[in-house]
């Protein structure tokens, strides 16, 4: 069973897709949503549904990534989490994803790129054709054979993750608290599956997250601590 869990606000367009996409297509799934003070009908369409497996948190007002996404995993149920977004679809069946599970990973990647929903069955789009990227503009992170970065934009923690090395890390008003999570995880020695075959389409929709530059100081700082096993204050352990 996995506990899906995202934030979303004022993008109630969105929701009927990636609830078709998830909680209706497996019934081993729960949606998490972290709703930050929606005025756009999203609290009300959602309520309606009384979907037994969605879960909705209202916090009222808009907060930083680390923030919601810790509170949707204190509140979901299930052992795996999955990282996700509210304009993310995953293009395979989600049992390829569950069947994937073992004893020996605690976290996976999962490959992505922007597209439509209409390209989601498009050959050229999925084999990566269509564009000059060597790769077809697929994005999953992985350099930590080399001793680099490794993020998980798109993809699935073992919750023991969270109880031992914490949740993710609040100095971050957004962006790289992933990457944060991430590559904490793999300094301190949790094994990652790297599914490349597992894809994601982030739908292209306009970007209303902020960039603060001051987070990718405090990341860089983070991963010379981790590597040296060190964790910082700011970062609330799973109870």
């Amino acid at each position: 069973m996995i506990s899906i869990v995202t934030g979303t606000l004022n993008r109630k367009n969105l929701l009927p897709n990636l609830i078709k996409n998830t909680v209706d297509s497996n019934d081993k799934l729960e949606l998490v949503l972290v709703d930050g003070g929606s005025s756009d009908g999203t609290i009300e369409y959602l309520e309606g549904l009384n979907h037994s497996r969605i879960k909705l948190i209202k916090v009222g007002s808009r907060s930083p990534y680390p923030h919601f996404m810790n509170l949707g995993i204190e509140n979901s149920t299930y052992e795996w989490v999955c990282q996700w977004n509210d304009d993310a679809l995953l293009v395979n069946d989600w049992s390829e994803v569950i069947s994937e599970i073992t004893d020996e990973f605690d976290f996976y990647l999962f490959n992505w790129k922007y597209g439509t929903v209409e390209q989601m069955t498009n050959v050229s789009w999925l084999n990566g054709t269509d564009v000059s990227k060597s790769n077809g503009g697929w994005c999953l992170l992985d350099k930590s054979l080399e001793g680099g970065e490794i993020v998980v934009n798109y993809g699935l923690y073992n919750k023991k993750i969270f109880k031992d090395i914490g949740l993710y890390n609040n100095q971050y008003k957004y962006y790289y608290a992933d990457g944060d999570m991430s590559i904490r995880s793999h300094c301190f020695g949790y094994k990652h599956k790297s599914l490349y075959d597992i894809k994601v389409c982030s739908v292209i929709t306009p970007k209303t997250a902020t960039h603060h530059h001051n987070d990718k100081k405090i990341y860089d700082e983070n991963i010379r601590n981790y590597r040296s096993k060190k964790l910082s204050n700011t970062i609330k352990k799973l109870r």
